[in-house]
């Protein structure tokens, strides 16, 4: 039995009858990106932060371009690619490379590329600038033993410690 048929029936793929003009432009947007990859537009930050987390998943899952890493250092952080690499502890002869052959990211480190876009579109939030929201996650942090928010965003645990000092900051809560 192939995918294309069940129980010996031609297999058909349902489509959804009709969806709104916003939907119908982020439904063509993704399958751009699933071609080309997020990182490769100007406005993929934009983009990728106005999708639900279960678009995002999917857009991590699928690979994001490699130059999504560089331009995360150099458009939001203001920091060198080695910088990052380092930080989110992504080897970096391996994302260099894929970045000079145009190649896509696994999984894992473009799962490392978001929590790093989602945790500045935060602290941008709540600091009301992105110049303020970088250096914050460059800052050694008490409430992290010292350690840069930054620093914290290779492992989900540091991603939810720094979400969670965001949201206490948000709130005026300082312990």
């Amino acid at each position: 039995m192939t995918a294309e048929t069940v129980a010996g029936r031609p297999h058909s793929r349902r489509v959804k009858p009709s969806v709104s003009a916003g939907k119908s432009a982020t439904a063509a947007r993704l399958a751009h990106i699933a071609t080309d990859g997020l990182g490769a537009q100007d406005d993929d930050f934009t983009f990728f932060l106005g999708l639900d987390p279960i678009e995002q998943s999917r857009l991590i899952r699928d690979g994001m371009e490699a130059v999504i890493v560089s331009r995360i250092a150099t458009e939001l952080l203001d920091i060198p690619v080695q910088t990052l690499l380092a930080s989110l502890r992504l080897p970096s002869s391996t994302i260099n490379r894929k970045i000079s052959q145009g190649e896509r990211l696994s999984a894992s480190e473009s799962d490392r590329a978001a929590r790093t876009m989602l945790i500045y579109a935060q602290a941008k939030d709540v600091l009301e600038d992105g110049k303020l929201a970088a250096e914050w996650l460059l800052r050694p942090n008490v409430q992290l033993r010292g350690e840069r928010p930054l620093d914290m965003l290779d492992t989900q645990t540091g991603f939810d410690r720094v979400r969670d000092i965001l949201v206490r900051l948000e709130h005026g809560v300082t312990v």
